[in-house]
């Protein structure tokens, strides 16, 4: 039931009027509303509220009622959990900025799919099962509950219907049909290999799963070696296409470069040469020449000795007979990777391929020694390196440890006469020109030698061009229960034999004994009815394959199934990955930026060459188009000075946050931000803080407090000025919701076209134009407005003609309009930040921010006072101040939706109040009587301003109720309306002053560019003396005060914003 007060009728003047709006908490005139008494806020009581209503269906996701055509597909997607039991912090964060990203691109109109499930295979699980004596899926599926939970209470809308888990059987019989796929494409195989195992989870590992210290990801154990048959993936076969892959994701930021770089240094792929050693035995033995690769061929004349891997052929055959040199190989897994130690093989020495030129220097054509040694790795390039101590850093660390006495020969110098600024200490890596030392190819740059070295290795037969990779083959195979089987039977006829489709998935069996007893190791092994089965292609007595697959495999295609989920038949239609497949916005932690990643791109374009994703090669397979990394969380961490050890925060006195104090010893705690974990009781539990604070309010505190990239320092203590902000807006919306909501029960209020027609006329309305234009322009105020001015500018104490009356108003009409044009500019310039924010930057810290700077100028605003010393009207523009906090509730709705529902709510009250009611049929009941008397307004119109007034004047139009309205997120995200540059200010504050002290600050409009100084003068003076305040103190009247008509000098800073007048 709403009314509009009619502006668009044949030009009249509307009369001043008051409002007095019954059934609200206090009287509402238009001096503001008063309020007995407001409930607190309640934030975790909103979230239950809304939750509720949200899953109750109240809030219906109507995208027929958007204002805005659905524009395309978006799928938003965030790295999906491992379901551990409960949520920390780092996961909230993620789970934030995507339930944020996804609600904001909703509200812009696309149809957004933002789903969730689990990581839910894995040794945790296992070992959980181990100690509790329960089965690994029990544990499990009890954890999924207990986290969907926690992720509801953080107010996130999540595509559940969607949701799947990796353990379902529905899913991992999918996850065999990628093997055997890969299998049938030849990607898939098994090998002999030296594997990485983990002694602890009793299970392999690969090379991407140990750290550099040797040690396991997971469990943290000192990795063995061990020679295995195992199955991998052939990613190696895909190295290239990873590699160019990278360039188009580099294109408009779309990935980070931070994650690009350690993609591209994870492939490591280096050109160079591969050149052979000879090598010689003084033992009666024959060896193979040792080959090795290098990027550096101009530094062939510096090789000073050979390195080989403890894995080498040379090396193991060594090794049969030399008890000293085996000894050395079983303490090489204690030893760091970049260990400087080194064994010296007693009987053999390599040549250098240059040392049959007679041109070599003899130096270059000295046998080398050669070295086990344990920085060389066996796995990249062929488990050797020659020794440059000269121009390698790793290698002059190696000899000036095992070969100290002896000099580092310089084969390259900065210039051509080898006037090196390198310090001798050290060695000179970089290229330059060769040396003396390097005999007939001194002085050559780097480029040209390397030419000519390759050159001729070529021709006799020692070397050649050639390329390497840092990236191995994908090792899958993992020797633990809780994990996809592999589809894969083993005949002693057939061999390795794929289990045909219709048999899949091969399900886990039931060993309930094993976890009831607590074993360790693999129990597929011991379930016998399970392993022992028949072969698909001779029917004979086969056994199934016992490992299961790394869980990286299910995650590298997880992505691919939510748009298809309930597929039975296969892991998803072309359709589905065609209709959305790449994902638009990933976003997960930056740990994850070398194996997941890697992993799931080798996959999807593998995928892309199968019929199940037609259109993936047009996007080179690539499945991700945009990665967005969250940086960690750290907490606060307390540590006692005198000996470094964790605090428990019960062990700090916490009185004075600014200064803890250790209760033990009475000395003030060292505090600092850590990685969260149980060793430095620094952990915080979310669920704890968001029953605290609520949802909304953890929500904005979490992405306000650090850039989303950046590590994140978590400080609850300053979520208190979110609280506040929040409590702020919420109080001001209960305040002046009933006076915002009479003012608005006229037609549409628009800014824009508000903007257009209300801009106060000329001071010296002469034209008939421009007092019609002003006619227009006053009808189109608000009633609040209008009788500001009348009041402020004492209209009718007098008969004034029309022109009389603009000039009594001009001044403080201009007033308000420029705040709210200020007002206006500076939603416009809010929006216009946020909307890049959300869309593009992914600046949501800023967004925060933003928010507040708004909150506080619509405060402001809405309170400003129009007047003077003896009148004084608080009277903003109602309508503008609702149209304004309208949309600071939608842009702030995807960070605290059930903050910005409550609102919104509150901004659309349904029509149920008896005072509300009752108001609106005084208005139908009025409307035929106001229209009646408009021939007589019009006539006294005509009178007070000596102009004929033609038409009439519908002061009151009744129409049809407004549709009622939903969620705020059924309402479409606001736009700019084009109105920032137009809305410009043309006024400036400027102080006065007179011989250097203040007398008053004015507004005068902004100057020309361009005046000469005296007119800039003459042009100030006159808009200082044109303000009331200006004539009142600055023309001397009455023989009192100063006259700046007589000043001497002027004195204009900053383009009139200071003025000196020097009398």
């Amino acid at each position: 039931m709403y009314t509009a007060i009619g502006r668009h009728g044949p030009r009249g003047l509307r009369p001043a009027c008051r409002i007095v709006c019954p059934g609200s908490v206090g009287s509402c005139t238009t001096r503001g509303i008063k309020v007995s008494t407001f409930e607190p806020l309640n934030l975790p009581a909103l979230d239950k509220k809304w939750r509720a209503e949200w899953e109750m269906g109240a809030r219906k996701s109507s995208r027929e009622r958007l204002d805005v055509e659905t524009k395309d597909r978006k799928y938003v997607l965030p790295m999906f959990p491992y379901p551990s039991g409960n949520l920390h912090l780092g996961h909230l964060r993620v789970y934030t900025i995507s339930d944020v990203l996804a609600r904001f691109h909703r509200m812009q109109g696309h149809e957004v799919m933002h789903p969730i499930g689990w990581d839910a295979f894995g040794l945790p699980a296992e070992n959980a099962a181990i100690e509790r004596g329960i089965e690994p899926a029990t544990w499990t599926k009890q954890n999924i509950e207990k986290m969907k939970s926690q992720l509801e209470a953080m107010n996130g809308q999540w595509d559940w219907n969607r949701e799947l888990a990796t353990c379902d059987p529905t899913f991992y019989k999918h996850t065999q049909h990628l093997f055997l796929l890969l299998h049938q494409a030849g990607l898939a195989y098994q090998a002999e290999s030296l594997v990485n195992y983990d002694p602890v989870d009793k299970t392999v590992l690969a090379n991407e799963q140990v750290d550099s210290n040797g040690c396991s990801w997971r469990s943290g154990a000192k990795v063995e070696k061990k020679m295995l048959k195992q199955w991998f993936f052939k990613i190696s076969e895909y190295r290239q296409e990873l590699l160019d892959g990278l360039k188009e994701l580099e294109k408009d930021e779309s990935w980070p470069e931070r994650v690009l770089s350690m993609q591209k240094n994870w492939l490591g792929k280096s050109t160079g040469a591969r050149i052979k050693f000879p090598v010689v035995a003084y033992d009666q033995q024959t060896h193979s020449d040792i080959e090795v690769f290098t990027t550096r061929p101009d530094t062939l004349f510096g090789v000073q000795y050979v390195a080989l891997a403890s894995t080498h052929p040379i090396v193991q055959a060594l090794a049969k007979t030399d008890l000293e040199l085996q000894a050395f190989l079983d303490t090489i897994p204690a030893l760091p990777q970049d260990s400087k130690v080194g064994y010296l093989l007693p009987h053999v020495r390599a040549l250098n391929p240059l040392a049959y030129e007679e041109s070599t220097p003899d130096a270059t054509k000295a046998s080398l020694p050669i070295y086990v040694a344990p920085y060389v790795l066996g796995d990249y390039g062929d488990g050797a390196v020659m020794g440059v101590p000269g121009h390698d850093t790793r290698d002059h660390s190696f000899w000036k440890h095992n070969r100290y006495d002896d000099p580092v020969r310089l084969v390259i110098s900065q210039s051509p006469d080898e006037a090196t600024s390198v310090l001798k200490t050290g060695p000179f890596i970089y290229h330059g020109h060769l040396t003396e030392h390097s005999g007939p190819y001194a002085g050559l740059t780097t480029a040209e030698a390397t030419k000519k070295i390759v050159s001729l290795l070529k021709s006799k037969g020692l070397g050649s061009e050639a390329e390497t990779w840092r990236l191995r083959d994908w090792l899958v195979s993992r020797q633990r229960y809780w994990g996809t089987p592999i589809p894969i039977i083993h005949c002693n006829s057939c061999g390795a034999v794929p289990v045909p489709d219709d048999q899949l998935p091969v399900e886990l069996p039931p060993v309930d004994s094993h976890w009831a007893k607590g074993k360790t190791g693999n129990p597929l092994e011991h379930a016998h009815d399970w392993v022992n089965t028949s072969c698909p292609r001779c029917g004979e007595a086969a056994k199934r394959d016992t490992d299961t697959m790394d869980t990286f495999v299910d995650s590298s295609w997880y992505f691919m199934r939510f748009p298809d989920p309930k597929n039975p038949d296969s892991p998803f239609s072309a359709e589905a990955a065609n209709g959305n497949l790449p994902v638009d916005l990933y976003i997960g932690g930056v740990e994850h930026a070398i194996l997941h990643l890697l992993y799931s791109r080798f996959i999807s374009k593998f995928l892309a060459t199968t019929p199940l994703w037609p259109n993936g090669a047009k996007v080179l397979g690539e499945p991700f188009k945009k990665v967005l990394t969250q940086g960690m969380v750290h907490g606060k961490t307390y540590s006692d000075p005198s000996t470094g050890r964790f605090l428990k925060p019960e062990e700090v006195n916490l009185s004075n946050p600014s200064k803890p104090i250790v209760i033990a010893t009475k000395k003030m705690a060292n505090v600092s931000f850590e990685k969260m974990s149980k060793s430095k009781y620094n952990g915080v539990d979310p669920g704890t803080c968001m029953a605290k604070y609520g949802a909304d309010a953890t929500r904005a505190h979490i992405l306000f407090q650090a850039p989303v990239s950046e590590v994140l320092e978590w400080d609850e203590e300053k979520i208190a000025g979110v609280t506040r902000w929040l409590r702020r807006l919420h109080e001001m919306i209960l305040k002046s919701r009933h006076t915002w909501l009479v003012a608005d029960i006229n037609e549409d209020f628009n800014p824009k076209l508000y903007f257009l027609k209300c801009a106060p006329p000329p001071k010296m309305a002469k034209k008939d134009d421009d007092i019609y234009g002003g006619v227009d322009a006053w009808n189109y105020l608000s009633h609040e407005r209008i009788y500001a001015l009348s009041s402020v500018s004492g209209l009718g104490t007098g008969p004034l003609c029309v022109e009389e009356m603009f000039s009594a108003v001009h001044e403080h009409w201009a007033e308000a309009f420029e705040k709210d044009k200020k007002l206006w500019r500076s939603v416009q310039a809010t929006l216009s930040s946020v909307t890049e924010s959300y869309g593009q930057t992914h600046s949501l810290n800023t967004i925060v921010s933003d928010l507040m700077t708004l909150t506080n100028t619509i405060s402001e605003y809405n309170e400003f006072n129009l007047g003077s010393e003896s009148v004084t009207v608080q009277k903003p523009d109602y309508r503008l101040a609702l149209h304004s906090t309208k949309v600071l509730i939608q842009m702030m709705a995807p960070i605290t939706p059930a903050f910005a529902e409550e609102c919104w709510r509150l901004l659309h009250p349904e029509d149920q109040s008896l005072g509300h009611q009752l108001l609106m049929k005084v208005f139908r009941a009025s409307s035929v009587v106001m229209q009646q008397a408009s021939v007589l307004y019009l006539s006294i119109l005509s009178k007070i301003f000596q102009k004929p007034m033609r038409g009439t004047v519908p002061l009151l139009i009744v129409r049809p109720d407004r549709p009622p309205v939903g969620s705020v997120f059924d309402s479409p995200f606001p736009t700019v309306d084009g109105t920032f540059s137009m809305l410009a200010p043309t006024t400036q504050t400027c102080v006065v002053q007179v011989n250097g002290k203040m007398r008053c600050a004015v507004k005068i409009s902004i100057p020309e560019p361009g005046l000469s100084r005296p007119n800039l003068e003459a042009w100030l003076k006159k808009e200082i003396l044109g303000t009331i305040e200006g004539r009142e103190k600055l023309m001397g009247k009455g023989g009192k005060g100063v006259d700046i008509r007589k000043a001497k000098k002027v004195i204009v800073i900053k383009d009139g914003k200071t003025v000196n007048f020097v009398m």
